[in-house]
């Protein structure tokens, strides 16, 4: 028991640490899309400011810059679902062990106190 115990612990410390990888990683992803946000905004006023003046080529380049921060912010979006998936994944990994630990935990109690996990009728 003792073993399975601490075998459950450091899995369950795996997984705390892979959540909190993967949150600082969803933090970062997600400070990127608003900065890619915010770029896609003044590009498109440079893009409108330069057509205002008559200035189509560099209204062109800025609308070239909008749509390749449209794309950067496309496969970030993806990503950042994967890593919600990924985290979502991981904290019910987690739970599970800490339930299962809690299980053996318990039991345990029960059988060093000289008692049958299950009594005569074979419910817990």
């Amino acid at each position: 028991m003792v073993q399975e115990l601490s075998r459950l612990a450091a899995r369950l410390a795996e997984a705390r640490s892979g959540i909190a990888r993967l949150a600082r990683l969803r933090e970062r992803v997600q400070a990127q899309l608003t900065a890619l946000e915010q770029q896609e905004v003044r590009l498109g006023r440079q893009a409108a400011k330069a057509r205002e003046f008559g200035r189509e080529d560099l209204a062109q380049v800025a609308g070239a810059r909008q749509r390749e921060a449209q794309s950067q912010r496309a496969e970030l979006a993806i990503q950042l679902g994967q890593l919600l998936d990924e985290e979502a994944k991981l904290t019910l990994k987690a739970r599970r062990l800490r339930a299962r630990k809690a299980r053996i935990y318990w039991f345990g109690l029960q059988d060093q106190d000289g008692e049958d996990p299950f009594d005569a009728s074979g419910r817990p």
